[in-house]
């Protein structure tokens, strides 16, 4: 069975430029060894709340990282995934740009590594964001 994830799709304004905060997974991942992805967890059945599971995420995936605003939902994606059928809570959030993050990427030029299914959670979340921001 593949539980539910929360993910966040992290992102930064640059003058001109969106910047989205991809994390690497591990050389033994079984499924995504050193691939790309957005900072996401499982919906635990212990879960009490969407507000643990995003605590959890951020202490996890994002710790001391400031937010400027959300968790924003986006969508519930419901992809097939290298485990199986999966259903995603995406959203976003924007950081606050500290200029010396590592893990940045231009949203329009994301690389080939990023694992296959994120690349449609990723536009979404940026449509979304920017149709926020400047709506």
């Amino acid at each position: 069975v593949v539980l539910p994830t929360y993910v966040v799709v992290p992102l930064i304004r640059r003058q001109d430029k969106i910047l989205v905060s991809l994390q690497k997974r591990s050389a033994d991942d079984l499924h995504y060894a050193s691939l790309l992805h957005p900072a996401g967890t499982v919906i635990r059945p212990s879960d009490t709340s969407l507000t643990a599971v995003y605590d959890r995420l951020m202490a996890t995936e994002l710790p001391g990282v400031e937010v400027k605003n959300g968790p924003v939902f986006v969508y519930a994606a419901h992809d097939t995934i290298a485990r199986g059928r999966e259903i995603s809570l995406v959203h976003w959030l924007e950081l606050a740009d500290d200029d010396v993050r590592s893990d940045l990427f231009d949203v329009a030029a994301l690389p080939s590594t990023v694992i296959q299914t994120d690349y449609p959670r990723i536009r979404e979340a940026v449509a979304h964001f920017q149709a926020f921001n400047d709506g």
